[in-house]
């Protein structure tokens, strides 16, 4: 699964997404028609010179990546409640690669 991945990470650098930046992810991740475990969405964004965090917390997360940005997870509820962007998962890989 994580060679499926390398394309989307190939430099040091986020991109359009401020390297350190703390992100969080929900649901399951579907690339190039695979399925995407939330350990190697972390191993990705950690590679990529991001901060992965497991919970949404006012404090403690800048960005929260959802299979589904209109879901009504708790994360994603909890992310508009403290106005933390919510992006997709596309919207990540576009972002950093």
């Amino acid at each position: 699964m994580r060679a499926c991945l390398e394309h989307c990470v190939d430099r040091p650098s986020a991109g359009a997404i401020e390297l350190g930046t703390r992100v969080c992810f929900t649901g399951s991740a579907i690339v190039d028609g695979a399925s995407v475990s939330g350990e190697t969405m972390e191993e990705v964004a950690a590679d990529a010179g991001l901060e992965p965090v497991s919970r949404v917390t006012k404090s403690a997360c800048d960005l929260l990546v959802a299979a589904d940005p209109a879901s009504s997870s708790g994360k994603t509820k909890a992310a508009r409640r403290w106005d933390i962007p919510v992006i997709s998962t596309a919207e990540f890989f576009a972002q950093i690669s």
